[in-house]
């Protein structure tokens, strides 16, 4: 009986202790996830800091709300990790109430769900952690559970955390073979990270896992851009470019690594890595071809175990194209052509891949040829192309349609030197600024010297000499291109007046060439005969009132002769000078040829053309260059061909041409030649006939055709000649004049000559004249004969004439030097005495009689050569005497004789 009481005792002991025990077991079964971390003191910090950002009611809320008891997942750092975060300073606090950044951080060690207990080796999880870069500036109030935001009205808008598409940013988890996490927060290649150092799963609501570092949020992606080892050439992005593509919303990128650059062109990476600020649109556009917005559905980022569930799939770039994502047959993803070397880069704003090739979708930049230039340190050029309204030959998509009054090309560039368009500018206007921008039909200087630089097609190869056109439309041309002078010789190549110093360089659809200075653009045929020293054209023009028409008259030829032509004309030029203006007018416009004439237009055959003056000229193609004839004058060989005017082109010929329509006859030679004193002598010697220019002499000529040349000395030549003396015998008159007037054989008509003497100036030539008893005159001495002194001078042409085998006797000249010329302007007969021209002399040619000893030296040398041979006989006999061995007989009784 007295157990009983103590056996109730017992048995309600047991029972308390039942209930006791089942009540402990419930209560650490259903424990909130927050309660557990009060458990560890290791992990104080990271409770602290959850409460100090406010996040612990966030957390609970979430797990009271967890209907389908997803639980949730928190990777806490120990104590020693924050202290090592803390005092290397990184992830710091905000001054701030909300600490925005350290909840983005600490969001992006929970997961709002438990980890699955088997899975991949590595694999990525989605965070609590919602990037946006407005929260930063508008973060969240603590109090209801952070939601998923709206879809944003268009793609690429900023939302309330929408920069992955409203997904929570990721991590990836490594596990081992038996499928226990090792640690968190790794790369692709599963290194760094934090280790998993314990699990706790005590808690129904989730499971906690201490590590021992605090995890990195992945960065932004003008970050990653800067700090990744294999993008260092996304460094060129400025700035504020990086920033901007940091804010576009759920990017799917595949950026090529550094050695992937290699694949372009040596002017595109020249161009593309340079410092220019219009190299930032092309950077967007390769940024823009590697990635796409869209790649799996909208607001989807592409993450690589998503790329591969989806095969074959084909992403659309943010450009607009569409790029096929392949899988190798070694289960590796492809961009295109280009393999994925890194998988799943994580940042801020999506997912980074990196691929070992570029995506160029038409195989290239397509720098337009401005960006060509650039690259090239062309940027003078540019900014003038841009200044004229010239920019359309240079900023034309080579992939694009061509826009609307765009130039067709292809087009040859000679591009000058920065230095040489500073000092055309300098020289133009003073100013660069002092140049007008002007897209009307006045075409100013810039527009004008920058279109004589661009050649239509592709010019790479050029002939030894040829001219070119350019896009130089000028107004005077009427709708014909100007033209561009090219010389190619031992390698060098010379495009108008400049020098090419690099290229060809093959770039977009063009070709160029630069050169060291700008080339000198064609002006008008006055202002280029000044530029090229023809003086005395322009004064001849100037003269003749006609120079304002050669300037403006359109499409016109000019044969234009240097001034070297018009001293070689000797007395026609200077009569032409001194005559009546429209004489001279004629004269120059018989070398005005109205058209186009340059030298490779014209054939090998000659080409009859008119002239202004009415008469024709004709041309032909040379080895030489031009040739020049007319009916009435020798061939002519331009020395300087295809000199370029705005008006048309100027061949330099040697001499001056004179028409048929102005003769240049004897008689106005001699009156420009101040010989008055000789011109009376022949009309009261009565050769007046000299200027009827119609001879009734016999001709002694073996060519049948001879010319008659006028000696004419100088008024001064007869100061010291008495006059009296021929005055007082006719027929001394008459052989003084005779004496001045040369027979001239013209055999050779088609020789071509530096000057426009009437006969051949050779040493020794002699030519008989009209008192030469060899054409029917009275004297032995009538012939007269040239002789070279020397180089010419101001006095005299370098020869001098005289009387063939003349001696000066009585102090009279029989010799005098030659001081100027002149030749007359007739049709060429075909046989028949023609005038031929006019010789100036110094002194006065008197006839030659030798004295009476002169006159009987025949008689003397036969007398003299008689003496001589009598002479040698007599030495003869003498030495056969004294040396034959012969004896002189004594005289003496001859045999038989008595004595």
């Amino acid at each position: 009986m007295w157990l009983r009481p103590w056996l109730g005792l017992a048995l309600f002991c047991l029972s308390v202790w039942c209930v006791s025990a089942v009540h402990s077991v419930n209560t650490s079964q259903t424990e909130n996830l927050i309660d557990v971390l009060n458990y560890h003191p290791e992990l104080s910090t990271f409770t602290h800091l959850l409460q100090r950002t406010r996040l612990l009611p966030t957390l609970n809320r979430i797990q009271e709300l967890d209907e389908e008891d997803a639980g949730l997942t928190i990777f806490a750092p120990t104590n020693e990790a924050f202290g090592a975060l803390f005092s290397e300073d990184v992830g710091g606090t905000l001054p701030d109430n909300v600490q925005a950044v350290l909840r983005q951080r600490l969001l992006y060690h929970v997961l709002n769900y438990t980890l699955p207990p088997v899975g991949p080796t590595l694999e990525l999880y989605e965070t609590l952690h919602l990037p946006s870069r407005k929260r930063l500036f508008e973060p969240t109030r603590p109090g209801r559970i952070p939601q998923k935001p709206q879809r944003p009205p268009e793609p690429g808008a900023e939302d309330h955390g929408g920069l992955l598409g409203n997904h929570g940013q990721h991590m990836r988890i490594q596990r081992n073979e038996a499928g226990q996490v090792m640690r968190v927060g790794v790369n692709a290649r599963g290194q760094g990270g934090a280790q998993c150092i314990s699990r706790d799963a005590r808690s129904r609501q989730g499971i906690l896992y201490v590590i021992d570092r605090v995890l990195d949020v992945p960065p932004p992606l003008d970050t990653f851009l800067k700090s990744h080892a294999n993008t260092t050439l996304f460094r060129h992005i400025n700035n504020d470019t990086m920033h901007k593509l940091a804010t576009i919303l759920h990017l799917t990128m595949f950026l090529p690594v550094d050695a992937a650059w290699q694949s372009l062109q040596p002017l595109e990476k020249a161009y593309l890595f340079s410092d220019l600020p219009q190299a930032m649109d092309d950077w967007l556009r390769l940024f823009g071809w590697h990635t796409s917005s869209e790649s799996l559905g909208r607001d989807a980022v592409g993450y690589a175990s998503l790329l591969r569930a989806a095969q074959p799939t084909r992403l659309t770039s943010i450009l607009g194209g569409e790029v096929n994502i392949t899988l190798s047959d070694q289960g590796q993803l492809q961009f295109g052509t280009a393999r994925i070397v890194e998988e799943d880069i994580l940042t801020e704003n999506g997912v980074v891949h990196l691929v070992d090739g570029l995506h160029l979708p038409f195989g290239d930049l397509g720098m337009t040829l401005e960006k060509y230039l650039l690259a090239l340190n062309a940027t003078t050029y540019v900014a003038l192309m841009k200044r004229a309204g010239l920019e359309h030959y240079i900023n034309q998509d080579p992939h694009e349609p061509l826009r609307l009054g765009s130039p067709k090309g292809p087009f040859t560039f000679i591009v000058p030197s920065d230095d040489a368009l500073e000092r055309w500018l300098k020289s133009s206007k003073g100013s660069r600024s002092s140049i007008p921008r002007d897209n009307g039909n006045d075409i100013p200087p810039l527009r004008e010297m920058l279109l004589y630089h661009i050649l239509p097609g592709k010019n790479h190869d050029f002939a030894p000499y040829g001219m070119l056109s350019t896009e130089l439309y000028p107004p005077n041309l009427q709708g014909r291109p100007q033209r561009i002078h090219v010389t190619a010789t031992k390698g060098r190549v010379s495009l108008g007046s400049t020098k090419v110093i690099k290229g060809p360089i093959r770039a977009a659809n063009a070709i160029l060439y630069f050169v060291d200075d700008v080339a000198r653009v064609p002006v008008d045929p006055m202002t280029t005969a000044t530029q090229l020293s023809l003086t005395q054209f322009v004064r001849a023009q100037t003269q003749s009132r006609e120079d304002v028409r050669v300037r403006k008259t359109p499409t016109m030829t000019y044969l234009v002769p240097h001034d070297a032509g018009f001293q070689a004309m000797g007395l026609v030029a200077k009569y032409l000078l001194h005559a009546h203006p429209h004489i001279l007018e004629q004269v120059l416009a018989y070398h005005a040829l109205p058209g186009l004439w340059y030298s490779d237009q014209l054939s090998s055959a000659w080409t009859t053309i008119p002239t202004w003056e009415g008469s024709l000229q004709s041309l032909r193609q040379d080895s030489k260059g031009v040739a020049v004839r007319s009916n009435i004058s020798e061939l002519l060989m331009t020395t300087q061909p295809d000199i370029l005017t705005d008006t048309g082109v100027i061949h330099v010929v040697p001499r001056l041409r004179i028409p048929p329509s102005i003769p240049i006859t004897l008689y106005k030679l001699a009156q420009i030649s101040s010989a008055h004193r000789m011109m009376k002598l022949i009309e009261d010697a009565g050769f007046q006939w000299l200027w009827n220019e119609t001879y009734h002499l016999e001709l002694k000529s073996s060519c049948d055709r001879q010319k008659l040349v006028l000696l004419l000395p100088s008024d001064d030549a007869f100061a010291q000649l008495n006059l009296t003396e021929y005055y007082h015998s006719p027929e001394l008159l008459q052989a003084l004049v005779a004496q001045h007037i040369l027979l001239v054989d013209d055999c050779n008509t088609t020789e071509e000559k530096h000057f426009d003497f009437p006969l051949s100036l050779e040493d020794e030539a002699k030519h008989p004249t009209l008192l030469d008893k060899s054409v029917g005159g009275t004297s032995r001495f009538g012939a007269l004969a040239l002789r070279h002194m020397g180089s010419p001078s101001d006095s005299h042409i370098g020869y001098m004439i005289g009387i063939k085998n003349a001696r000066s006797v009585n102090n009279r000249h029989h010799a005098a030097r030659i001081t100027d010329f002149g030749r007359v302007s007739l049709p060429v007969v075909a046989q028949g005495l023609i005038p031929g021209g006019i010789l100036t002399l110094d002194a006065v040619l008197e006839p030659y009689s030798p004295g009476w000893l002169r006159r009987w030296d025949r008689v003397w040398q036969v007398i003299l050569l008689f003496l001589v041979l009598y002479s040698l006989y007599e030495a003869y006999l003498y030495a056969r005497i004294r040396y034959g061995g012969y004896t002189r007989l004594q005289a003496g009784t001859m045999e038989g004789e008595e004595e």
